[in-house]
């Protein structure tokens, strides 16, 4: 535990967040743990016959807007925002709920049961007030429509490795998975490491700790729905209406969500920016101290850099 202290503490003080802070260890998800400020209360809510767990940093710092995060396909707030979560939420209120399986498990998965959930979080926890929201992956369109249809309630946005329309590569790549999950697959895990992570990433972390977080990737029904919604994301339709302040952020590597879909967003959305991490898909997890820094820097000072503008890449 001391040596998890640690890396969490470097980020923090990488990013400029962190001085003196005082932490707590939970088990978010079983097997993956995460540390979170002593402030942070673990609560539930049930949405449509379903109980939603979340994470309330619920101290809101220099009077800044709660912040929200939503997390991807087979992840959680542990697994996909662990090194961010207990960061950001030394700067302002954070939120972020773990998604859960519909009650009714014959009902497809859709965008907007996932949007529900996590609103029904976000009201649970700060009512109608105005919150900036961050979403990645499967997430980042969840998080697009929540942008599309709250209006003014979403004030920036940030989304990492997001987008519009699914199409004929994501759903290639969904099939070998539907295959290797049908067939009950031990290649399953290591083909989806394979498909998010970046080849340098890889080839520069400690083998074991890969293989430990490849045993750790869960493999159930509910992911099964989650990329069974992958396949059919559509939000073609109300993605115009977003009117929040946004940053998009494209992993340069990333084979399955490949940038050109971050492009498309950066085109549609109105008043967006857009910039690159050397990154596959894993941005969250390849660059946390990046991902802290930008997400910091963007909704203290989101018109930093006006609608249209290629950022570079910081390289935190």
């Amino acid at each position: 535990m001391r040596e998890i202290s640690h890396f969490y503490l470097i980020i923090g003080l990488q990013a400029g967040t962190v001085h003196s802070t005082a932490y707590h260890i939970a088990v978010a998800t079983p097997g993956v743990q995460m540390l979170l400020t002593s402030t942070t209360e673990t609560r539930t809510v049930t949405v449509d016959g379903a109980e939603v767990t979340y994470f309330d940093s619920v101290e809101t710092t220099d009077g800044h807007r709660p912040l929200v995060l939503v997390h991807g396909t087979s992840g959680s707030t542990a697994s996909h925002y662990g090194q961010i979560f207990p960061i950001l939420a030394t700067r302002t209120r954070v939120i972020s709920a773990d998604w859960s399986p519909l009650a009714d498990s014959s009902a497809p998965l859709t965008v907007e049961a996932l949007a529900g959930q996590v609103m029904a979080t976000v009201n649970d926890a700060i009512g109608d007030e105005p919150f900036d929201l961050v979403g990645y992956s499967l997430g980042a369109a969840v998080a697009e429509y929540i942008a599309a249809t709250q209006g003014e309630r979403v004030a920036s946005l940030v989304l990492l490795a997001g987008w519009i329309t699914t199409d004929g590569h994501q759903k290639l790549r969904n099939g070998i998975w539907r295959k290797l999950y049908e067939e009950k697959s031990e290649a399953i895990r290591h083909y989806m490491a394979f498909c998010a992570f970046s080849p340098n990433f890889v080839r520069k972390a400690d083998p074991n700790m890969v293989e430990a977080a490849i045993a750790a990737l869960p493999i159930n029904e509910f992911v099964a729905a989650q990329m069974d919604l992958n396949g059919r994301v559509d939000i073609s339709d109300v993605i115009s209406n977003i009117s929040a302040t946004t940053l998009v952020v494209a992993g340069a590597e990333d084979m399955m969500v490949p940038k050109h879909h971050s492009r498309a967003l950066f085109g549609v959305i109105p008043d967006a920016r857009y910039t690159e991490t050397s990154t596959g898909h894993g941005i969250p997890m390849e660059r946390p101290t990046e991902v802290v820094q930008l997400i910091d820097l963007f909704i203290r000072d989101p018109h930093r850099y006006p609608a249209g503008t290629i950022i570079p890449e910081t390289h935190a």
